[in-house]
């Protein structure tokens, strides 16, 4: 009788320590998976962060080259109509061709 106890004791411990043991592989598997989806969730707001600063980044970048071309566009047409230089005006001759002479003469 008492080997059958023992047996039935020995087959009960062996019975408590797997279900135990499976227990801890199930929760080691739920929190793996939970661990897994956090992760994931992490990931996926940073890549969303990620993109939306990169966008801004190449809006600013798009945005300075659009108007540096616009610019240069502007400049190179406002340059091709400069007017040319003027050239001197003639000599006018006088009207007069007589010699010039004071008008009051201080030596009679």
């Amino acid at each position: 009788m008492e080997g059958r106890k023992a047996v039935k004791l020995l087959f009960f411990g062996a019975i408590v320590l797997l279900m135990i043991s499976s227990c801890k592989r199930h929760k080691e598997r739920i929190i793996r998976t939970k661990v897994d989806e956090r992760v994931a969730d992490f990931r996926k707001k940073e890549m969303a962060k990620c993109r939306v600063a990169l966008m801004i980044e190449a809006e600013k970048i798009a945005d300075s080259l659009l108007l540096y071309e616009a610019l240069q566009e502007v400049n190179d047409s406002l340059k091709q109509l400069r007017p040319f230089k003027p050239l001197p005006p003639a000599a006018i001759p006088p009207l007069d061709s007589a010699a010039v002479k004071p008008i009051f003469d201080d030596s009679e």
